[in-house]
């Protein structure tokens, strides 16, 4: 249902034109906010999440967090004109896959375990990340809330 293409220079400014919902701005930055991210700041991997015709749809960066080894999913947009079609969902799941498949060759880090942080308030996503075997742990990161999930 959706691929996974690091951003590059063919398809960063596809990338920069993904718009999240005007109800999910509140929780997300804007897409080239998170293409910087990971052009500058040294930790975070953006890739594309194109459909099966190779558009772009939306983006997602991961990082893994040197302390504990966790692979950590960010940034997670899909653009408000396709919404509801369960390319967020598809997305986390070839991020999954990416990282039981490729790793420890991407990051040189082993895949153990999957972590993310989200908004208390952001209920939409909070049902997603559950739904896929995400759970909460107590901890906080800024003022969000971190699930996680273990590897399969």
């Amino acid at each position: 249902m959706v691929t996974l293409a690091p951003a590059a220079a063919g398809n960063w400014r596809d990338i920069t034109r993904v718009k999240a919902a005007e109800t999910q701005r509140e929780w997300v930055a804007d897409a080239a906010y998170y293409l910087c991210l990971s052009a500058y700041d040294g930790l975070w991997r953006s890739y594309a999440v194109q459909d099966d015709d190779g558009a772009v749809v939306g983006h997602v960066m991961w990082a893994v967090d040197t302390d504990d080894g966790s692979h950590w999913i960010g940034g997670l947009v899909i653009d408000a004109e396709r919404q509801g079609q369960g390319l967020g969902r598809a997305t986390v799941r070839a991020l999954l896959d990416l990282w039981e498949r490729e790793e420890p060759s991407l990051s040189g880090t082993a895949y153990r375990e999957a972590a993310l942080s989200v908004a208390p308030d952001n209920e939409g996503a909070l049902g997603l990340y559950r739904s896929l075997g995400f759970v909460e742990t107590g901890e906080q990161e800024d003022d969000e809330v971190v699930l996680r999930r273990p590897r399969s």
